[in-house]
């Protein structure tokens, strides 16, 4: 039960899509929320009803002893300030099956205002409320609502909130009030906690002091979840009170310094009212508005003005004890039968005709008796290993053999691998080289004839005819020929880099027939190692690929194996195309390869693999029985596929019920007319039946008649199957 000290009331919000509910207390002194319910979503009028029933259940046993309820609607339910037509048939259906008393309603941008009052009677901010497809601001200042402003949502939060601020621009007067609050604040019933961030942060990450109607970076602030709930359940707490507590604010002044800057300022709608006050024509009727605030402590006392000196100061005089009205209990029954009304009526209907057709139906079969036979059943059992070939003609059930077919899925793909080669790159020694011939012949020496010193060897890079040698005239010696002609090293590498007059060999000629020496300094040569492709790294790359791509197509396979299809990777890969991004001894840090292949699966139907298990099972078969399903149970593992060819092998444990074979027209004569306790024992005693059960219609015939019918049509013989 509630706390009797308490006036307990409940706070709905409600919007086309979404609603909230909350069990709210009053003790005259202030307002506290006792639970609140989580935002559920709902699609129609009869899906309304589902949710916020099942809201209602959130906020625990007490809320049931509670009817008395406050709405607070989106703002589009409204036409000229009050709830639209269609709307108030909504509300009144649904607390009709609810048992819902509406004692007051407001709007929720109205609501949302109220409670920031509530909190700071001289709060200022820029509260913007957002729906799924459009938004709405309160722009409150000063204590004072100013305006209400809708806007669509185009997907990009910076330009709509820009195009707001240029509407609420025209409130911005001189001096005091030409400046926009430095308090923006975002909530939601509609948006996640995620999508709300998500807002905060575009509109966080913009300098708004370009804009002339801040002074300085205003602080953004998105609420938390519960903030609506909680701010409409505190403004609702007034409607429990004398007076509200609006009518002791001051009242909207325009901000301006001269008569001819007046602001013209919006309501909302108009100021809180109970139900109970309206006109019967207009029940759900919505009165004008009020303000709101960040960081209201949700459990103080909301009427106590923290300014003494205030001339506004509300006294414990002006605030009413709880409205003292007979409360209705939201019965659980009642609202069961309420919101059942038509499905129980339907019900009693039904069944009433029901019990009608049945007392006939007994009155013209009362003397029909059936009997129920339950046929004896055995379970058989079998292990088998089962072998998927797809290279055999027809399957054999004696040898367990099952015709397949081959599918082939070709799969493409691409990977990098970081090479491991070493190599020597680098440039070749060149200079010139002085060849002396100091043969009596001519010699020419072909391009690329080898001279060498310290095994290091350089070629010719011309063909060239070295004279032959003379005697001089005075016969004192020999004048050798000779040919200065340019040499370059055969690898690369500065270790060929001689200097001057450095000796060197003349292909195979020893020293008496030719010899050279360098004509200058040799330079250019030089070498490093880089990383250069290997062999390992195409063949090792090429079995990842590999291994990769077949393990996608064995997952495609899988995917496929729907519908009583299988398929079974044989582990067999052919490659259809491959390349690679360098070859073989190229320089390179890593290596690409495309890879296509061809993956082969075996492919077989459940209803073939049931089949065989039934034949194989049906060697057990007792005779006299027969299965009573045409599909065996089968339990199997993973298929297996052989290593030399495409056939599957898995095994598989088999299973079946069989039941015994009866005659029921055989068995008829052997009972008519007989005492039906002993045609009952009669028939338990064959091998072939279990238990039979003889049941008379209507059942009281049992302890009246003792005796069968003889007449074969007023007994009805049945297998429990």
């Amino acid at each position: 039960m509630p706390d009797q000290d308490k006036h307990f009331f409940l706070t709905i919000l409600l919007t086309d899509k979404y609603l909230q509910s909350s069990l709210v207390s009053n003790n005259g002194q202030g307002v506290q929320i006792q639970e609140f319910s989580k935002i559920a979503n709902y699609f129609d009028r009869q899906d309304l009803s589902d949710q916020l029933d099942k809201s209602l259940q959130q906020l625990g046993e007490d809320s049931n002893e509670v009817s008395e309820t406050v709405f607070a609607f989106d703002q589009t339910w409204l036409e000229n300030g009050e709830l639209s037509a269609d709307k108030k048939a909504v509300i009144k259906d649904v607390s009709e099956k609810l048992s819902l008393d509406a004692v007051g309603q407001f709007s929720i941008p109205e609501a949302l205002a109220e409670a920031r009052l509530i909190g700071d009677e001289n709060d200022s901010c820029l509260l913007m409320i957002f729906k799924e497809n459009i938004f709405d601001l309160v722009f409150l200042k000063h204590g004072q609502f100013i305006d209400l402003i809708t806007v669509g949502r185009s997907g990009d939060v910076v330009a709509d909130f820009s195009e707001i601020l240029a509407r609420a621009a025209k409130h911005l007067d001189q001096d005091d009030g030409k400046y926009f609050p430095s308090k923006i604040l975002l909530t939601s019933i509609a948006l996640s906690k995620k999508e709300l961030d998500s807002l905060h942060s575009q509109l966080a990450k913009v300098d708004w002091t370009t804009n002339p109607g801040f002074t300085q970076a205003p602080d953004i602030v998105a609420l938390e979840a519960d903030y609506m709930i909680k701010s409409v359940s505190l403004s609702a707490g007034k409607i429990f009170s004398k007076e509200s507590l609006l009518a002791k604010m001051p009242k909207k002044q325009p901000i301006a310094t001269t008569p001819h800057q007046q602001i013209e300022q919006k309501p909302l709608v108009s100021n809180i009212k109970k139900v109970e006050e309206a006109s019967e024509e207009n029940d759900y009727a919505i009165e004008k508005p009020s303000a709101s605030s960040f960081g209201i402590k949700f459990d103080q006392n909301y009427h106590k003005n923290n300014n003494e000196s205030s001339d506004n100061k509300v006294s414990s005089e002006d605030i009413a004890a709880p409205v003292a009205k007979p409360t209705k209990k939201r019965s659980p029954f009642g609202r069961f039968y309420l919101y059942h009304q038509k499905m129980i009526l339907l019900g009693f209907g039904a069944g009433l005709l029901a019990l009608i057709l049945a007392f006939t139906a007994f009155a013209l079969l009362f003397s029909k008796v059936r009997i129920v036979i339950t046929p004896e059943e055995t379970l058989l059992h079998k292990n088998v290993t089962i072998t998927l070939d797809p290279n055999i003609e027809t399957s054999d059930f004696e040898e367990a053999l099952l015709k397949a077919s081959v599918q082939n899925k070709e799969i493409s793909g691409q990977d990098v691998l970081a090479t491991t080669g070493i190599g020597l790159v680098g440039d070749k020694a060149k200079g010139r080289v002085i060849i002396y011939n100091k043969t009596s012949q001519e010699v020419e020496l072909k391009q690329g004839t080898i001279v060498s010193t310290n095994d290091i060897e350089f070629l010719l890079d011309e063909t060239i005819k070295v004279p032959a040698s003379v005697v001089k005239q005075d016969g004192s010696g020999v004048d050798f020929g000779k040919f200065e002609t340019n040499v370059t090293a055969k690898d690369i590498g500065s270790e060929a880099n001689f200097n001057k007059d450095t000796k060197f060999r003349v292909a195979d000629y020893f020293e008496d027939k030719f010899s050279a020496i360098s004509a200058d300094n040799f330079s250019g040569g030089s070498s490093r190692e880089v990383r250069v492709v290997a062999q390992i790294d195409q063949d090792r790359l090429m079995e990842n690929l590999t291994k990769k791509l077949s393990q996608e197509a064995a997952k495609e396979y899988e995917t496929d194996s729907k519908d009583g299809v299988y398929l079974v990777p044989t582990g067999k890969v052919k490659v259809n195309k491959s390349e690679f991004s360098a070859k073989i001894g190229d320089e390179t840090e890593s290596i690409t390869l495309s890879l296509t292949v061809n993956v082969e699966a075996v492919k077989y139907l459940s209803k073939d693999l049931k089949s065989l298990g039934l034949a194989l099972l049906e060697k057990d078969l007792p005779a006299g029985y027969v299965f009573m399903d045409e599909d065996p149970s089968l339990m199997s593992d993973k298929a297996q596929a052989a290593s030399d060819s495409s056939k599957i092998k898995l095994t598989a444990d088999l299973s079946a019920k069989a039941v015994a074979k009866i005659d029921l027209n055989s068995l008829k004569p052997q009972i008519l007319g007989k005492p039906w306790i002993g045609a009952e024992e009669s028939l338990e005693n064959s091998a072939e039946i279990r238990q039979a059960q003889v049941i008379f219609n209507p059942p009281f015939l049992i302890n009246v008649l003792r005796n069968l019918p003889n007449d074969q049509n007023r007994v009805i013989l049945e297998l429990n199957k």
